[in-house]
């Protein structure tokens, strides 16, 4: 991957400019919050699979939409992960740095390569071909479009990285935004997720049952659809190669329920102009810097059926893209 330095004018991104004396309140971490999003998670996460392999375990075909359910609470585990990256939900750092591992090993990832992508992602948002975490391709492949719904494409892309760190090697676009001097950890890094892994294959062998994998692991591919919609609102077919989050970025308004499993990521935008305030502070940031901002969509139907007609066009045009209404 090419150093941004040499193909792009790097520019101040635009700020609403909050003032550091509110900005510093909603800077605070706090474990209370944290626990509370991922204790209720994990509680939801342990009732759903009790119960799915109940009825496996009686040879019940209700088994399948539990284990649907189960498969989509279980990609929770995506924003908790990248939210923990950033090592904002909780004030003590060993917290931090748990969940981080073990909510990546759940979707193959490793800390040290994500760590490094994500920061990248954020310096250099929708910036082609410097920003590592642009989902769509400038001409859409509708075929991987729908092969990440069940994270088929990019799954294996990560498990394929898992086996390429844990042997010593990195790929040339990896080694673009990892330093060198990182490179060790995140070998070892990725020796730990494979390790987990291995365990909950190792437990399947001695109980001879596919439960272990239909419970870790698996899960984040049966169950990717809803994450996957999410994910790809965040950025695709917004502008690209701008200095304004507002323009290159999606925030829109959800449910309870989805709040809760996205991490209160519904809110990108704001997420990406201020990246150090913690995931529960996202609507009251949001609430100061309301004038700065485009409005947010309603749900995910619409900028679903807004998005897909520019994937389309795109396939022509790539410099296609969706023009969102930013104030003065």
């Amino acid at each position: 991957m090419t150093d941004p330095k040499e193909t792009i004018e790097v520019q101040d991104w635009y700020s609403p400019g909050l003032p550091k004396k509110e900005l510093k309140p909603l800077m605070r971490r706090s474990n209370r919050h944290a626990l509370i999003y991922f204790g209720l998670w994990f509680a939801l996460l342990g009732g759903l699979g009790w119960y799915a392999s109940r009825l496996y375990l009686a040879g019940s075909w209700w088994a399948l939409p539990v284990f649907f359910l189960y498969g989509t609470v279980y990609t929770g585990n995506n924003p908790r992960w990248h939210e923990a990256s950033h090592g904002t939900p909780f004030k003590t750092v060993w917290l931090n740095n748990f969940f981080y591992f073990l909510c990546g090993a759940m979707e193959f990832r490793d800390t040290v390569d994500f760590r490094w992508s994500h920061a990248r992602h954020h310096s250099y948002t929708k910036f082609r071909p410097v920003d590592p975490e642009i989902a769509d391709r400038e001409k859409p492949d509708l075929l991987n479009m729908v092969l990440d719904f069940f994270y088929i494409r990019m799954g294996l892309s990560a498990i394929k990285n898992l086996f390429l760190h844990a042997v010593g090697l990195a790929a040339e676009d990896v080694r673009a935004y990892v330093p060198d001097d990182q490179l060790p950890k995140m070998y070892w890094s990725a020796r730990g997720v494979l390790l987990l892994h291995a365990a909950v294959l190792v437990l399947a062998v001695y109980l001879e049952s596919w439960l272990p994998v239909l419970l870790f692991g698996l899960p984040r591919f049966y169950g990717a659809w809803l994450m996957w919609i999410f994910i790809w609102l965040q950025h695709v077919g917004m502008e690209e190669n701008v200095w304004d989050h507002r323009r290159s970025t999606r925030s829109f308004r959800v449910n309870f329920f989805y709040s809760f499993l996205f991490m209160n990521m519904e809110n990108h935008v704001e997420h990406h102009l201020y990246p150090l305030v913690p995931f529960h502070k996202l609507p009251a940031l949001r609430e100061k810097i309301e004038d700065s901002m485009p409005p947010p969509y309603r749900g995910l139907l619409r900028p679903s059926l807004e998005l897909i007609p520019v994937l389309f066009r795109r396939r022509k045009d790539p410099a296609a893209f969706v023009e969102r209404p930013v104030p003065e």
